[in-house]
């Protein structure tokens, strides 16, 4: 087990940012190039806002008809400040990675930027480094979890012909980020994650179009949900399954069983949980 468990040794530097005057545009291509889903805004280095995928989706136009109303999209002259969340949740350098955990699980953050006393940005903490985290304390970590001991068993489903909007409504309900997708025999023919929902939403610069807004919203999962997702079984190790999260760039896996049922969902909240309890 590794004996390094404070932030300083496990935070991303240096950090990708945006000043708040950068198109909208332009931080969307930034964050699928360099792929992140959390992006600081700085003024001279010092932090002043952040904007996160699921930010920039309500201000694209819906992937759904993107090829037929791209002139909908907001993207082109807006700016980042027009939508950066400016109470920005932060950690210190010299916290512990259990610490760090506590806040991403509590708030589903994906990334929590680091500060030092002045707001100056000193790196950020991502849900990646906590997958390294669990992967250089794997031997710890295996001996005492499987990926049954962390799953959510009872899990919520959504059959492929069902909507955009039942998508939408079972998330915010549940307050959960993704849907395993099961056809009428219960097999497991997809997955649909918030950023799909969001990616598929009508763009905030739509709103007023209602007859698109409805149009979309009627959508069936199975145009939206990424089908044959990568999945697990219930003794697959907690590092195996942080390790496939941290390659594909996904923060939830189906655990199927013997009879590839499905049997669960683990989730990168799951991951945070543990560390937290282990690593505090």
């Amino acid at each position: 087990m590794t004996t390094s468990k404070i932030v300083e040794n496990w935070m991303t530097q240096p950090v990708v940012s945006v000043d708040p005057y950068t198109r909208l545009d332009d931080a969307k291509q930034l964050m699928n190039t360099k792929s992140i889903r959390t992006l600081p805004v700085t003024n001279e280095g010092k932090l002043v806002g952040i904007v996160t995928r699921r930010d920039l989706l309500r201000y694209d136009p819906s992937a759904a008809m993107k090829s037929h109303w791209t002139e909908y999209s907001g993207l082109e002259n807006e700016t980042v400040d027009h939508i950066m969340s400016r109470k920005v949740t932060t950690i210190r350098s010299n916290a512990t990675v259990g610490q760090a955990a506590r806040v991403m699980y509590e708030n589903k953050f994906s990334g929590l930027p680091v500060t030092d006393t002045s707001r100056q940005m000193i790196g950020i903490i991502t849900s990646t480094d906590m997958f390294r985290f669990i992967l250089e304390n794997s031997d710890y970590v295996n001996s005492f979890y499987k990926t049954s001991s962390l799953m959510t068993s009872l899990v919520e489903t959504i059959a492929p012909y069902e909507t955009l909007f039942e998508a939408h409504r079972l998330m915010g309900i549940m307050r959960i980020r993704a849907l395993p997708v099961v056809d009428d025999h219960e097999t497991l023919v997809g997955i649909i994650t918030r950023t799909d929902v969001l990616s598929a939403d009508p763009s905030a610069f739509m709103k007023n179009r209602q007859d698109l807004s409805r149009k979309i919203l009627s959508t069936p999962i199975s145009y939206i949900m990424t089908s044959k997702p990568i999945t697990i079984n219930p003794d697959t190790p907690v590092s195996t399954a942080a390790e496939l999260m941290m390659t594909y760039k996904i923060h939830s896996l189906p655990v199927l069983n013997e009879e590839n049922r499905l049997a669960g969902i683990i989730t990168d909240s799951d991951l945070f949980h543990m560390i937290l309890q282990k690593f505090n």
